[in-house]
């Protein structure tokens, strides 16, 4: 693959036209801003996520507020072992009616999602990660992924406030919950963190890096299956449609067409080069899985939402599909966020008289790759 170091232009202010223009072009890695540069070539991807501190470091999504945090070291390694498995405890608890039950719930006040989903996964997963948190404080916490949800669409400094303020108090409601209680997690976290303040930063993470990442999984693969495509207006309703291919390939397809986590970040440390650019510390690195995602070597009408492809994935396909990252510093979370959304998906699918009204169209790129919202319309 080819290297450019022209500044590309729209990216910053239209990347979904910008990104679109070069599926498939061959570039590897461009740069965009002096000392910026978007990488999209398979092998410049994986060596730059090989590592997670010398020449390119990293921060966990989940762990990125903890000082000194260093995704996939000798530290980190029994906490997420932890993590996995009380994630893994917490999706296989929740039973299917108890799903249903709280999709029905939000479809019937016309909550607008994906926002409002990342408080359906919190009341219908936190029990089980955090038993006993008191209503205030589960609220906290709901309040916080409100705020984030929003700061991903519109940034006013009234909205970083008010932002700022419900992650305090989350923090705060974490703290109080996490001091003096057991557990596989609580303990691995207060063994490799020491301190209470970095515990409940940590779990706040956690509540944040899952269910909003789970919510949006959701809402992208129930709108692709909808038939929704990039320029759907305001006001379009999506009917119900009946769906026949499994949820957990529906998933992959969303994620591969639309990766959350569209851009992974590594700052560069040490003076090195990357397919022949030279970098020096300072430099940032954006490695850009939705232009791996859509390579027309590996995927067969790239731009296409064709579930059916995971029956039998292509050759090649792992070099170029990395939703979660690669590596140390990919997301422990990843399994949860993939089985609970199909879990959630495999009850949603039942609901045949329940459209969805696009509120705000999308896509939005952020810090995540934002469905658009919409709304629940009960059509019977």
């Amino acid at each position: 693959m080819r290297q450019t170091l022209a500044e590309p232009d729209g990216f910053l202010t239209d990347p979904l036209a910008a990104l679109d223009g070069w599926v498939g072009d061959g570039i590897a890695i461009r740069r965009f801003e002096p000392g910026r540069y978007l990488v999209s070539g398979d092998e410049l991807v994986r060596t730059a996520l090989a590592g997670t501190t010398t020449p390119f470091a990293a921060k966990a999504a989940t762990f990125g507020a903890v000082a000194g945090w260093v995704p996939g070291s000798e530290r980190s390694r029994p906490v997420n072992a932890a993590l996995a498995r009380e994630l893994d405890r917490a999706w296989q608890a929740v039973p299917p009616e108890r799903i249903t039950a709280e999709l029905r719930r939000s479809a019937e006040a016309g909550e607008t999602w994906p926002g409002a989903l990342s408080g359906c996964y919190l009341k219908l997963f936190g029990e089980q990660l955090f038993p006993g948190l008191p209503t205030k404080a589960r609220q906290s916490l709901q309040d916080a992924l409100a705020a984030s949800d929003g700061l991903d669409r519109t940034t006013t400094a009234l909205r970083r406030l008010r932002g700022r303020l419900a992650h305090s108090r989350a923090d705060a409601a974490l703290h109080r919950w996490a001091a003096g209680r057991t557990g596989p997690l609580p303990d691995a976290m207060r063994t490799a963190l020491g301190s209470a303040d970095d515990v409940a930063l940590a779990l706040h993470g956690l509540v944040g890096a899952v269910c909003r990442a789970a919510s949006m999984v959701f809402a992208w693969t129930a709108l692709l299956d909808r038939g929704w495509r990039p320029g759907t207006p305001a006001g379009t309703t999506l009917p119900p449609v009946a769906v026949t291919e499994p949820a957990a390939h529906r998933v992959s397809e969303a994620l591969r067409l639309w990766p959350v986590a569209w851009l992974l970040s590594r700052k560069v440390t040490a003076a090195t080069e990357l397919g022949g650019v030279p970098l020096v510390p300072g430099d940032r690195l954006y490695l850009c899985t939705y232009l791996l995602h859509r390579d027309p070597d590996v995927w067969a009408e790239p731009g296409e939402y064709r579930p059916s492809r995971w029956a039998r994935p292509p050759e090649g396909h792992k070099a170029r599909y990395m939703p979660y990252g690669f590596g140390g510093a990919a997301c422990v979370g990843s399994r949860f966020v993939n089985r609970a959304s199909a879990a959630v998906l495999d009850c949603w699918t039942a609901f045949d008289d329940v459209a969805l009204r696009i509120v705000e169209p999308g896509p939005v790129f952020g810090s995540l790759l934002s469905p658009p919202v919409v709304r629940p319309v009960i059509t019977r």
